[in-house]
């Protein structure tokens, strides 16, 4: 049986982390900021795969995994909120986009809100696809 390896980015409490190793998944690593969703994580993943860490400044190229899965924040592209897209701090989706190009997975798992599909958002939509397409093509 082949073991698929991930990596997870914004792992919040671990919802997407949980059913990728229920389906078989084997973590490298999984990566959130948030003290209180990183206790939940050691709690059911084990503190060694754990990182309490700005996933703007981790270090993905170390890990050779198939999968990169993970939520980059939703607070940006919300139907509540500011709806400030790209121009709100939150926005992770260039360090997610920059995790998938350093790790060089076979495939990637990103959940958002339905308000990222808006029309106000679509040319960061696809520029988003675009860097993907980008960091999977070299």
């Amino acid at each position: 049986m082949t073991i698929i390896k991930s990596l997870e980015v914004f792992s919040g409490a671990g919802g997407l982390a949980t059913g990728l190793w229920e389906s078989g998944a084997s973590h490298s690593a999984l990566v959130e900021w948030n003290n209180h969703a990183c206790n939940t994580l050691v709690e059911n993943h084990g503190k060694d795969l754990v990182h309490n860490a700005d996933a703007s400044k981790f270090d993905f190229s170390k890990y050779d995994v198939d999968i990169v899965a993970g939520g980059p924040p939703c607070q940006p592209f919300s139907l509540a909120g500011k709806h400030q897209g790209s121009m709100d701090s939150r926005d992770m989706f260039p360090h997610a986009c920059r995790a998938i190009s350093e790790c060089a997975p076979k495939a990637f798992i990103f959940e958002n809100v339905k308000g990222l599909l808006r029309k106000s958002f679509s040319t960061y939509f696809e520029y988003v696809l675009f860097k993907i397409k980008l960091s999977r093509d070299h």
